[in-house]
């Protein structure tokens, strides 16, 4: 549930207005998975303050700041915006819809589809649903079903064998570059661009590795929640990669980047 403020304009359609309010209000405002375009928010508080601003970032004439929003009674808020009290807008208190999982590729939206496309779908297939508590439907070498996790890093360790022919887990987005903070050697944080190594430590190999940040982990390209942490990305294995922890963190509920969406959909399919 949340604090819906009403957009003047047409930004469903008129991409250059849809920047404006996004630049604007931010990650409250996205396009729905039904294709509508609005602004969203948590406190009524917030809503308000940026109803105010409505008209001036649509580009007409603005509302007055003067007012403050008033209860309605039934969850929702109204505001005042010119002098004439009949003169406001209405501040619906609503369930919000699920933020669109298509990414924007190349000014496309574009369905993730990554290498692990043609795996079995899991039983339990929903938004913010996980890889690592989710039955694969897949079963193991003693027998036992496989979780979703544990399934997609062994087609990924059976893909890939070394020269002692033992099977080694590979980043999906080996080669990727991100900007990151490393200590130096006067133990300050200093900026750096990180690389995704193409081998990880596997999870199930003990003892764990001096620098945690290597260990493969199942990522979820469109992220089990978005940036107002709602349910947003499934545990569908179109949307699974297999990266680095270090990577993992640093993706953790942004907006998947064009760039890995384009590396993941044209990555050959695993076979199952």
């Amino acid at each position: 549930m949340r604090y819906r403020i009403p957009l003047l304009g047409n930004p469903n359609m008129d991409l250059a207005l849809r920047a404006k309010y996004i630049a604007a209000f931010g990650t409250a405002c996205y396009l729905s998975e039904a294709n509508t375009f609005d602004c969203f928010y948590e406190k009524w508080e917030k809503a308000c303050d940026d109803a105010k601003k409505i008209a001036e970032v649509a580009g007409a004439a603005p509302y007055e700041k003067k007012y403050e929003c008033q209860p309605v009674g039934n969850g929702d808020y109204r505001l005042q915006v010119g002098p004439d009290p009949a003169n406001n807008i209405l501040i619906n208190y609503q369930a919000a819809p699920r933020q669109t999982p298509l990414v924007e590729v190349d000014g496309v939206p574009t369905e993730v589809s990554g290498p692990y496309r043609n795996l079995t779908e899991p039983k339990t297939l929903g938004p913010g649903q996980p890889f690592n508590k989710c039955d694969s439907g897949v079963i193991g070498a003693d027998g036992k079903s496989l979780l979703q996790h544990k399934h997609i890093l062994q087609v990924n360790r059976s893909a890939h064998k070394n020269d002692a022919g033992v099977g080694e887990i590979h980043s999906d987005l080996a080669g990727f570059k991100w900007p990151c903070t490393v200590m130096n050697e006067n133990c300050e944080e200093v900026a750096k661009e990180c690389e995704e190594p193409l081998v990880l430590h596997d999870p199930d190999v003990k003892p764990p590795p001096f620098d945690p940040g290597s260990i493969a982990r199942v990522h979820h390209v469109v992220p089990m929640k978005d940036e107002r942490r709602c349910p947003w990305g499934t545990n569908s294995t179109r949307n699974a990669a297999v990266i680095s922890e270090r990577l993992n963190m640093y993706f953790t509920n942004d907006n998947p980047p064009a760039e890995e969406v384009k590396r993941l959909n044209a990555a050959p399919a695993y076979t199952p």
